[in-house]
């Protein structure tokens, strides 16, 4: 929408991440070959009721009622001895499921 319209202020993201059309765009954009996040759950598993499922995190972050699971903290040596941090989420955007 950003790209579309690069004069527009945005003021508030509230109502653009709780869209199930929006939702289910950035689920079709997920690739299904990335590992699974820290809760196991890959883009195959989170795709069986996807649209239950979607209806239902729509509902959550309206209500303020949607608690993403922490993003799980690993560091990488890197090779000057130094190391990189790297956060490994859950899928979709940190979604918890029911």
């Amino acid at each position: 929408m950003a790209r579309e319209e690069p004069q527009t202020r945005f003021t508030s993201l509230m109502g653009l991440l709780c869209d199930p059309e929006g939702l289910r765009e950035s689920f079709g954009r997920q690739d299904g070959r990335k590992a699974p996040g820290v809760d196991g759950i890959r883009k195959d598993d989170y795709g069986q009721g996807v649209e239950a499922r979607l209806t239902d995190l729509s509902a959550r972050i309206r209500r303020l009622g949607y608690q993403p699971m922490p993003v799980r903290r690993t560091y990488i040596p890197k090779g000057d001895g130094r190391q990189r941090p790297l956060g490994v989420p859950t899928f979709l955007v940190n979604c918890t499921h029911p």
